[in-house]
């Protein structure tokens, strides 16, 4: 009986998971994070945990998009602190590509919240927060991701240097 209860568990935790993505696919950002949250009530392993908080930053990222000012910011903390927590359960050491991606969407928050608010912090933040991604991308063998990191770095470049020709 006991491996029945951790097979509808297990099938219980595949199909949310794959309902987030459907979701998150389709663009329903609300209910994906809805549903990522609702998963961590539940009894996580560790890794699956920081994977879960770092979709929900996710979709609470996207989520803001469109929104009023109030709740995209409101969104982008809650995403700041799932992203902040979810490097709780990824190291550099142990997890390099998931501690980076953690990282990089970190970056990407504090990106939003600049544009959203304004405030010079958040782009420093976000510099702050991809400081070592490429490096442990690079390490883990990650070539997609480490563009990835490194085109978010190009961009907050290009911006600061926007700013700079304005003055």
């Amino acid at each position: 009986m006991k491996n029945t209860g951790a097979a509808s568990q297990q099938n219980h935790l595949v199909e949310s998971l794959s309902s987030a993505k459907s979701l998150a696919d389709a663009k329903d950002y609300n209910a994906a994070a809805q549903v990522y949250s609702d998963l961590l009530k539940t009894d996580l392993p560790q890794v699956l945990r920081g994977e879960v908080l770092t979709n929900l930053a996710a979709a609470l990222c996207f989520a803001s998009h469109g929104a009023n000012g109030e709740v995209a910011l409101i969104n982008l903390d809650q995403a700041r602190e799932c992203l902040l927590e979810a490097l709780n359960y990824r190291s550099r050491q142990k997890m390099p590509a998931a501690w980076a991606v953690s990282r990089a969407n970190l970056a990407l928050v504090y990106l939003a919240r600049h544009e959203t608010a304004g405030r010079d912090e958040d782009m420093l933040s976000a510099h702050l927060a991809l400081d070592g991604t490429e490096e442990a991308l690079h390490e883990a063998g990650d070539a997609a991701l480490q563009d990835w990191a490194k085109a978010i770095r190009d961009h907050l470049l290009e911006l600061r240097d926007r700013r700079s020709e304005r003055r």
